[in-house]
């Protein structure tokens, strides 16, 4: 349920608010930044949702789908390490400036720290093998 929310929920709201910051502080065209959105909202789905089976080896489910799990599991920093990307794009191309440079930063660390804590640190532990022993186990 948490990997479903996580993937299915959390990871889509964030882009969605990235977006509408970036269309609000860059004044690039909406329909630029909703062709970003929509392959990263493609990517999280596909790579969350199957790679959701990294988890299945508590529930006794075949053992492909811990390495089916697993592999798409790997992959899921990819949508967050798409929205980096989008964000500095978007910034670099940017039609004014915006005087709120809060809200241009924080649309910038969003996408890095996304990266960093969600994509770098899930992918650390996501391998089933790996998993097995740490999962719940974190600090």
């Amino acid at each position: 349920v948490v990997h479903l929310w996580v993937e299915g929920v959390w990871e889509l709201i964030m882009a969605a608010i990235l977006a509408f910051v970036l269309i609000k502080v860059t004044g690039v065209d909406r329909e630029v930044i909703e062709k970003w959105l929509y392959v990263i909202i493609t990517l999280a789905l596909v790579t969350g949702l199957i790679g959701t089976g990294h988890h299945y080896f508590w529930i006794g489910t075949p053992s492909y789908w811990q390495w089916l799990g697993s592999i798409f599991s790997a992959l899921e920093p990819i949508p967050f390490f798409a929205m980096t990307v989008f964000a500095f794009n978007m910034v670099n191309r940017r039609r004014r400036e915006h005087p709120n440079k809060a809200a241009v930063l924080w649309a910038l660390g969003t996408g890095v720290m996304a990266f960093l804590g969600a994509g770098v640190w899930g992918f650390l532990h996501t391998l089933a093998p790996v998993n097995y022993y740490t999962h719940g186990s974190q600090i």
